[in-house]
């Protein structure tokens, strides 16, 4: 069986964001025979967002994300996280890593670099999403 480990963006921390998420990954999971996934983050809770630089925090999200196969982010809606999302699209660009977004009901501020950082935009969307992770991430056997 394929298995897909995906990294989801700190900026679901402060919403249901991850459940809802890998609820969609489940149901997708579940309606597919070859589909599995395993998911990493680095959440507000976790130490690393103490470190004392960005520097080495983007270490450390990049050292987590180097055993994924994609990011996942929500687009355009938590500005606030914009330091944050974008050391998790400098650490996906320099691992080679394809970013899939989740749009919002009504993204707010996608800003350029989620857009040109995006291999896919889906909505919330069962199909679309574990779509986009079948086509666009490399598996882990």
């Amino acid at each position: 069986m394929a298995t897909y480990p995906i990294f989801l963006s700190y900026s679901w921390a402060e919403q249901d964001g991850t459940e809802r998420i890998t609820s969609l990954m489940e149901n997708y999971r579940l309606r597919t025979e070859d589909f599995a996934y395993e998911y990493y983050s680095v959440s507000k809770d976790d130490p690393v967002q103490f470190l004392p630089s960005n520097k080495a925090l983007a270490s450390a999200i990049e050292t987590q994300m180097k055993q994924c196969s994609c990011l996942i982010i929500l687009a355009g809606v938590y500005e606030e996280f914009t330091r944050w999302i974008n050391l998790e699209l400098d650490a996906a660009k320099k691992l080679k890593i394809p970013v899939i977004l989740v749009e919002a009901v009504s993204p707010k501020h996608t800003n350029f670099k989620e857009k040109r950082a995006a291999c896919a935009t889906v909505k919330w969307d069962v199909q679309e999403l574990g779509d986009a992770i079948v086509k666009h991430a490399k598996m882990k056997k």
